[in-house]
Formats: C-alpha cells, structure tokens, sequence
C-alpha cells in the first residue's frame, strides 16, 4: 500500500465503521475496511461468512448477475501481521487493531446526482454548506421503494441532512421523476435477488441493505441511467443474515426479516404495481432455481413465503 495514503471513514453502521484509503488511486477500484466498533453483539466473523456464501449464491445462479455485490477478499483479526505493515498507523491517533473485513469499496454516486438531491430535498439554509462538505462526498443512495415519507411532520428547530445511505422514499422518487420502468426494475432486481439468497444461499437475507451506486470497472451487472445517474443495484450488509431450513419453519423465518427490514421492497398497499412486478418475478426466479426438486412441497416454498409476507403487512396495517 502507498505509505502516503491514510484511513478515512467513509460510513458507519451498528457493525462498525467503513474506511478507505485516501488520497483515492482509483474509487472505481478502491477497497473498503470495516471496522467491528460498532454495537454490543455484532460480529464481522459471521459477516464475513454470510458475505461469502451470499456472494457464492449469486455466482452459482449462473445468469448475468442480476446484482452488484462487493467482493470480499480478507478477513483480519486484532493478531494479523497487516497490522504491523504499517496499517495501524494509517489511522487516526487512538485507534487499536480489531476485527477488520476487507472488500471491494462501492463507489460513491457523483458530484450530479448529490448536488440534485441537495437541491431537491436539503432544507435550503444548508445548501450551500451541503454541496461544499466533503463528508457528503461518500453518497450512497438507499431506495425505499415500499414507504413514501409522512406528507406533515412536526415542526423542529433541529435540522439535519447528510447524504451518506441517502434514504430515497417512493414519492420522492416520484418528485425527481425517476421512469417508472426503472422503478420496476430496482422491484425486479430486488426479487430475483431475494429469491436467490432464500434458495441458492439458503438465508433469511435479514437486515441487508441495497443501495443504488455506480458500478465498478470490473461489473457486469445490470446498469441504469437516469437523473441519478449511471447507477446499478448493490446489496452489503450481511452480519445480521441467518441460515434458514427450507421448511414451513424456514418459510416463517424469512417472511419474519422481510417485514421488520428498511422499506427497501415495494408493499401492496404503497405500491402496487411494483408489488405485481416484485411478487412476479420473485416466484418465477424462484421456480427456476428449485425447478430440480423433486419434492413438490418445497417447489410451493416460495408462494407460502409471498402469501406470508402479503398477510403480515394485512395484519400490520390493519
């Protein structure tokens, strides 16, 4: 590594920090290192191995991959001679070795796309403040296509914006006039790749993340284009995933970390055209995953997981 270059935070999460080494050669090709500093009771051991078997359901579907994920290349504990090569220093002063997963880095969307959603949705008093803060320069957009934002709120005298893990609701989707056939695509994208990880990876797929972000040089994944931008689908965060039987039970568990997940999935009530789109293509990518089977009750899996999920929301909303 170039000694020059120093650790930057670039997010954090209840895992932990993210950093990257900074000056960037390259953010199309960066690494990312997280950090396990974060809350009581998380572990980056059992993300690093969710991580891969994640990543290995994706490459195993064996279509073009459907989704961004980030590679993960190395697992470093607290003992690990890369600290002593000149890494710990890299940090700023105070920081001691830990567990350390590290990846490849998302990109972060361009100066464009984060002086739009300044313009759109940051409280004008901090406009100017916004778009000259280089903290907002690590902006990842989190798509909630299943919840748009309370149409009144409270009045505050508390005012925040940051664009890091953006939360993009529905209507505000709809205010940038992002084309509808792209919104089905983000509900498609989800669905093929949740079914994957519920049959290929065998995971709940709980608490995982999809952002919208540039692709990496080296991606093959789907690409959009529109007034965010050149962007694709990323998923990340998988310290929380569980494996699941595939069972009624396993079934349960899955429609379980559907429900208490960010609203990135569309819901039948908010969105229903997406929801037509998203339960569509959810049980045809996973009828082609389990096509082999030759147990019929585990071929009807996925339809007790959409009937689950679509009675859940019922009874939550009721």
């Amino acid at each position: 590594m170039d000694s020059q270059r120093i650790f930057q935070r670039i997010g954090a999460g209840f895992c932990g920090t993210v950093w990257a080494l900074m000056p960037s050669n390259n953010m199309l090709e960066d690494d990312a290192f997280k950090r396990e500093d974060g809350g009581p009771g998380r572990s980056l051991q059992k993300e690093f191995k969710m991580h891969g078997i994640i990543q290995n359901a994706i490459e195993q579907y064996g279509k073009a991959t459907p989704i961004s994920i980030p590679r993960c290349h190395q697992f470093i504990d607290p003992d690990d001679a890369w600290w002593g090569a000149g890494n710990l220093e890299k940090f700023p002063d105070g920081y001691s070795p830990c567990n350390i997963i590290r990846s490849d880095r998302i990109p972060p969307v361009g100066q464009p796309t984060r002086e739009l959603l300044i313009e759109k949705f940051c409280p004008p008093p901090l406009i100017s403040e916004l778009k000259a803060s280089e903290v907002n320069k690590d902006c990842l957009i989190r798509p909630y296509l299943g919840r748009c934002r309370f149409s009144s709120r409270p009045k505050s005298n508390f005012v925040a914006f940051s664009l890091r893990n953006f939360p993009l609701h529905l209507d505000q989707m709809y205010e940038l006039e992002v084309p509808p056939t792209d919104l089905l695509n983000y509900a498609i994208l989800m669905a093929e790749t949740l079914a994957i990880l519920h049959w290929l990876g065998k995971t709940d797929a709980n608490d995982i993340e999809f952002v919208l972000a540039p692709p990496r040089n080296d991606q093959k994944s789907a690409i959009i284009s529109n007034c965010l931008g050149e962007h694709t689908i990323w998923i990340l965060d998988f310290d929380c995933c569980n494996v699941i039987s595939l069972d009624r039970e396993g079934v349960d568990q899955a429609v379980r970390a559907f429900i208490k997940n960010d609203p990135f999935y569309p819901r039948p009530t908010s969105s229903p055209d997406l929801w037509v789109a998203f339960r569509r293509k959810y049980i045809e990518t996973s009828n082609e995953v389990l096509k082999g089977a030759g147990d019929m009750a585990l071929r009807q899996l996925p339809i007790h997981f959409i009937n689950g999920v679509e009675a859940a929301l019922q009874v939550s909303s009721a």
